[in-house]
């Protein structure tokens, strides 16, 4: 067992010091991540919901400030500009204030999906367009931590953590503290810290206590989230690639289900496991007294490359065997994906990598998956059921 033990150790202070390497390499870890982000009036318009022309017009009467410009007078917006316009001309894209958020948890067993590089780029894609986000990391491995710069071994010994208030053991109850800044103005996240895996094992022993301990167990971080449930108008969850009592908590929190499958004929195959499992743990979580019921459930088909015939035609099976349930469009294999989470970043906040063309097209790519995630979203408020059409499109 020694030697096991202290050779583990040793690999681990070995990776440990070449992933602190590469962080210095990208960005000093000991600095928070800023954003140098900038829109011309074409794609600040789409972000906005109103024509570039509109926005010009606003300017003129002095709706608007005036807009910031290059040294070649071309007019450039920040995102604090973005949000500025959205308070002056009265836009709100998000939901009523007595509404609740929609939690969607991206969820699936299998590692190497997608889940935290979905996660982060779909919270990145919400705060371009408004929208207030929070993100909780139930996670160990604590990736969509990470992507968010903040280290999880910076909340080593912070008692105001995920863990700490998941955790039976714990008397930490106030969930508002979990919730950390990030450099996205309207993004928040729960991060996973050090003591989540702990917080399994102490959710895991209350099945000795039964009855009110378990069902306490099994609904502590529904309970947590329903104390800011209204501050938000998205919370997403990036679950454990396991269903154990973190899982099961991610299950019966979330209101919507995003799952991500790639074009691989194992990953599918795993998928079939996945979906008869969580049909068994509802019904495990109704009969402890805790109903699920999700608004909307929605395959996505990740790192898909067309070019791989294997692939081409998993994507086929996939549509003829999800149906209205998958999205339409699969998210393509990038390289600027796998260069900026390499950063990481999100395309989202990332420079392109190679050339324009392709950074383009990888963005519009996860437009159009994200569009129709949003479409599901904005579904389940009563405020804007009837009124989902692409915000681009409504004139001023």
């Amino acid at each position: 067992m020694t030697y096991t033990v202290n050779t583990l150790r040793t690999m681990t202070r070995s990776c440990e010091q070449m992933r602190d390497r590469v962080k210095s390499i990208v960005f000093n870890p000991e600095d928070r991540k800023t954003l140098d982000l900038t829109f011309g009036p074409q794609l600040a318009g789409e972000l906005i919901g109103r024509t570039p022309e509109a926005l010009s017009k606003a300017e003129k009467e002095g709706r608007l400030a005036p807009p910031k410009q290059q040294g070649n007078g071309r007019r450039f917006y920040t995102l604090e500009d973005l949000s500025q316009i959205r308070a002056a001309l009265g836009i709100h894209p998000g939901k009523a204030a007595h509404e609740d958020a929609v939690v969607v948890a991206v969820q699936n067993f299998k590692g190497g999906v997608g889940k935290s590089t979905i996660t982060k780029h779909f919270a990145d894609y919400l705060a371009l367009r408004g929208y207030e986000v929070l993100v909780i990391d139930c996670d160990p491995q604590a990736s969509t931590t990470t992507m968010f710069d903040i280290q999880p071994e910076s909340l080593l010994d912070d008692e105001q953590t995920l863990g700490q208030f998941l955790s039976p053991r714990s008397t930490f109850d106030d969930f508002r503290q979990t919730i950390r800044p990030t450099a996205w103005p309207t993004i928040r996240i729960v991060p996973s810290s050090l003591g989540l895996q702990d917080a399994e094992w102490d959710l895991t022993a209350t099945l000795r206590e039964g009855g009110q301990a378990v069902r306490e167990g099994l609904q502590a971080l529904r309970i947590g989230i329903s104390s800011v449930i209204k501050d938000f108008d998205v919370i997403l969850l990036d679950p454990p690639p396991a269903m154990g009592f973190l899982g099961l908590n991610v299950m019966a929190a979330a209101s919507g289900l995003l799952v991500p499958v790639p074009a691989r004929q194992l990953d599918y195959l795993s998928t079939i496991h996945f979906m008869e499992t969580i049909a068994d743990n509802i019904e495990i979580l109704d009969q402890h007294g805790t109903p699920v019921d999700y608004g909307f459930i929605r395959i996505v088909c990740s790192t898909y490359s067309p070019s791989k015939p294997g692939e081409n035609d998993m994507w086929k099976m996939m549509q003829a065997t999800y149906a209205n349930f998958l999205l339409s469009q699969p998210i393509l294999a990038s390289e600027e994906i796998k260069n900026a989470t390499q950063a990481f970043r999100s395309i989202y906040e990332s420079k392109p990598s190679a050339g324009h063309d392709t950074y383009k097209r990888c963005r519009e790519n996860l437009d159009a998956v994200f569009g129709e995630v949003l479409h599901q979203v904005r579904q389940q408020w009563p405020s804007t059921s009837s009124t989902v059409a692409p915000l681009a499109s409504v004139a001023a």
